[in-house]
């Protein structure tokens, strides 16, 4: 038996979509698009009844010439005027789609508002538990999952605390920047390269879905999960659906042009994803998504081995003459990049003054045009050292899952990796307590 079951009711509704949607093909709508300067952090959220979209949009600062602001914008997409806006990141709704939670930047603090009133409770809980939320009511009550693998139950709009962690499980540890289900009692994470989905407080139910995928998010009848994984052979991303029953995947958005990314479900099953080509920029939402052909997923694990040299990731360089080496992957199609470049170059300059034996570089990821690469490193005046990354090695790195990755070396060995940007801050105060402690390879959390 399938350790991901459906209440009986969801299972009728999943067995009539899937029966009414044999004759048919995924079916895409434009819904909402950006503007010409605008970007998007992180992921962006469909409300559960697929009418209302929130997502922190990234413009140009108009106080700080060559940064980005961020505001997370609550937008009707029937009308596509703006609900509400404030400078932050990382919504999510409630199940029921009556409130969202989120960052604010204008209070730092976690946020809930509520949508219907518009009323804002602050203070939800410490800042330092994580952000990138995911909520889920797990027998009845109200439970907010962090990237840093922490987790509360709320009381009405408060976190009841302590918080729990996810539980640490063998062979696979605790994993990284989690999702949890609609119902609370699973995650998808991931663990060495791949996307695995696990129970948030045991080890019992443990699937490597052996995709290389970025975050994955539940379906609300807990059966599939949906992410986006890099196209063979280019530099494009396709949007796919695992069924967590079947141990199948379906490739939803093979037919489009450009770049799909960051699914979201409503409650009907629909997904809402961001898209970027040359047809069109912003958001979509996709139809008849299991009635793209399923294949059967591979019986075979995908995991990366726990110890990796510099030669399993970069062959055609010669490792620098230093006691440790740190290395960044990145991107163009990832609104993190640039700023996390700016940083780690702030972070070599901060290295050099104080004679630290670290030596500093970037990679790119192979899929990424080199034009385009270009355009980011003049307009934000990045000088690092760039290591060739061929798709074969790139293979074997975690940024498959999160774009940027960086790789810490100690020697040749790799030690310790973070997926996701880093702030100067971070990175400083990571490779001062490494050098302090020596070589380990841990599971790093979200620091953007």
């Amino acid at each position: 038996m399938s350790p991901f079951p459906r209440s009986p009711v969801i299972s009728v509704l999943a067995a009539l979509a899937i029966g009414t949607q044999q004759s048919k093909t995924p079916t895409f709508a434009r819904v909402y698009p950006l503007k010409a300067t605008e970007g998007v952090f992180a992921y962006a959220r469909i409300a559960p009844d697929g009418k209302t979209l929130a997502y922190a949009s990234e413009m140009p600062n108009p106080v700080r010439p060559g940064s980005v602001a961020r505001t997370v914008i609550v937008a009707d997409l029937r009308t596509r005027k703006i609900l509400f806006e404030e400078p932050g990141i990382d919504a999510y709704w409630s199940n029921d789609g009556t409130r969202l939670i989120y960052s604010s930047m204008t209070t730092g603090t976690v946020s809930i508002r509520h949508n219907a009133g518009g009323e804002i409770t602050r203070n939800v809980a410490p800042m330092q538990l994580g952000d990138y939320y995911s909520w889920s009511v797990r027998d009845g009550k109200d439970l907010i999952l962090t990237i840093n693998s922490n987790y509360y139950y709320l009381n009405g709009d408060k976190a009841v605390l302590p918080a729990s962690h996810v539980t640490s499980c063998p062979g696979i540890g605790v994993g990284d920047r989690p999702m949890i289900s609609h119902d609370g009692r699973h995650i998808t994470t991931f663990v060495r390269g791949t996307v695995v989905v696990r129970g948030l407080a045991d080890c019992g139910d443990i699937f490597d879905t052996g995709l290389s995928g970025a975050k994955s998010d539940f379906s609300f009848d807990n059966r599939f999960i949906a992410m986006h994984i890099a196209r063979p052979g280019g530099n494009r991303h396709d949007i796919v659906v695992v069924d967590l029953q079947r141990r199948t995947v379906r490739n939803v958005t093979s037919s489009l042009p450009g770049s799909s990314l960051f699914p979201s479900w409503t409650r009907d099953g629909r997904l809402c994803f961001r898209y970027d080509g040359a047809d069109y920029r912003g958001f979509m939402m996709a139809s008849n998504v299991l009635s793209a052909p399923e294949r059967p997923l591979s019986r075979l694990s995908n995991q990366l081995p726990e110890r990796r040299e510099w030669a399993d990731l970069f062959p055609e360089s010669r490792r620098p003459a230093h006691a440790w080496s740190l290395v960044m992957i990145w991107g163009t199609w990832s609104a993190h990049s640039p700023a996390a470049l700016a940083d780690l170059q702030r972070a070599k300059a901060y290295f050099e003054a104080h004679a630290t034996d670290i030596a500093v570089a970037t990679a790119l990821e192979p899929g990424t045009l080199r034009t385009d690469a270009d355009h980011i490193l003049a307009q934000n005046n990045i000088h690092l050292t760039e290591l060739p990354l061929t798709p074969r090695y790139f293979a074997r790195t975690e940024a498959r899952n999160q774009i940027p990755t960086t790789l810490l070396f100690r020697d040749s060995t790799l030690v310790d990796r973070r997926l996701g940007p880093l702030s100067f801050e971070v990175l400083r105060e990571w490779i001062i307590a490494s050098l302090s402690t020596g070589p380990r390879v841990t599971r790093s959390p979200r620091a953007d």
